[in-house]
């Protein structure tokens, strides 16, 4: 909700900047309406727009790589999960404790922020990787391995419950640093007045400029409600696809 109201109010700012601009232009008087003064004003109005322009590509591209990385981390981690719950199944029925509890984390997970309801950010917390991680360490310590194939099973348990609490700490503290940095966009939302309030006083005002200038403001919103949207892939509007995620849940504990 709060980027919403963000891009609204960076689009009414953007937008009456431009009116403002188209107000002032009126009542500048004739003898500062030099060729000199427009061919200066066009200047830095092109300057505006070309750093302008650069940021908000950068940004967008920053922050769509950001959510293509949480994609392919949380496949690698569906990956490992389905390989720690297959190195269990080789260890035998014993283990089979720590395989419900790995599918039902997996459920609990997957339903949290792609079941239809409202995504649970407790979840993204950094102490809940670290606790299950303890907790499936003590229960393969516990076990008493007396075959080499068990042996092998259980340093392969141990190998993926690391690589595992690894992915996991890694997704949460990316998702803690958004990649949207809060001064930056502040400064692109100045740059956007001026350049806006420029073009209004450069131009004269008529139906077409006004739906022009509306139509521009729109699209400096969008472009930072892209970048702040895709800087929250699991709780925002375009969230990382669950598939993955969905698929190692359905085959934990199915033995061939």
């Amino acid at each position: 909700m709060w980027i919403v109201i963000t891009c609204m109010a960076i689009f009414a700012l953007t937008l009456g900047a431009a009116l403002l601009g188209l107000f002032m232009q009126r009542r500048i008087p004739k003898e500062h309406k030099t060729e000199s003064a427009r061919a200066i004003l066009g200047q830095v109005s092109g300057l505006l727009s070309l750093l302008l322009a650069l940021v908000l590509g950068t940004l967008v591209g920053a922050s769509f790589a950001f959510f293509s990385s949480q994609k392919t981390e949380l496949e690698t981690l569906s990956a490992q999960i389905l390989r720690l719950d297959e190195a269990l199944a080789q260890y035998g029925p014993e283990a089979n404790p720590a395989r419900d509890r790995l599918k039902e984390s997996a459920r609990i997970a997957y339903n949290a922020f792609w079941g239809g309801g409202e995504a649970d950010l407790k979840l993204l917390s950094v102490s809940i990787p670290i606790a299950s991680a303890k907790a499936t360490k003590t229960f393969l310590a516990a076990l008493n391995p007396t075959t080499e194939a068990q042996k092998e099973a259980v340093a392969t348990a141990r190998t993926l419950v690391g690589q595992i609490e690894q992915s996991r700490l890694l997704m949460d503290l990316q998702v803690v640093s958004h990649p949207a940095n809060p001064g930056l966009l502040t400064v692109l939302t100045v740059w956007a007045v001026l350049l806006f309030f420029t073009m209004g006083v450069l131009a004269e005002s008529n139906r077409l400029v006004l739906s022009t200038v509306t139509f521009g403001a729109a699209c400096v919103a969008l472009a930072i409600f892209l970048i702040l949207e895709l800087g929250l892939p699991y709780t925002g509007v375009f969230r990382v696809s669950g598939a993955a995620l969905e698929a190692a849940m359905n085959n934990i504990g199915n033995d061939p």
